[in-house]
């Protein structure tokens, strides 16, 4: 009988010790997590900053007003009015195909 109450009160014991560590050892896990979603919310709102300010500065760098002191810095200057052609819709007639591209591909009829 004694041997028997020994054997349970050790198996009590080690139940309780048993449960005290898996108690300790899921608050650490808990613990750790809790830094994890910390420091990935952190880094978040880090990338969502960093995409904020990227963001600003293309439209900064692709406004008219810099691209055209970016332009003037490389020597680029207005071309002039007769030598802009429009691409938009149909080629006018007579005009039609006058380029190498053009006889390239067999577009110049008169050629």
């Amino acid at each position: 009988m004694l041997k028997k109450t020994r054997n349970l009160r050790l198996a009590a014991l080690g139940g309780i010790c048993l449960a005290g560590f898996l108690f300790a050892w899921q608050n650490v896990q808990a613990l750790k997590l809790g830094y994890s979603i910390e420091r990935i919310r952190r880094e978040i709102k880090d990338l969502e900053s960093a995409n904020t300010y990227l963001k600003k500065e293309l439209r900064a760098s692709l406004s008219p007003e810099k691209l055209e002191a970016e332009a003037a810095k490389l020597g680029m200057v207005y071309p002039e009015p007769g030598a802009v052609v429009i691409l938009d819709g149909p080629p006018a007639a007579g005009k039609a195909g006058r380029g190498w591209l053009a006889r390239l591909f067999n577009l110049d009829k008169a050629s």
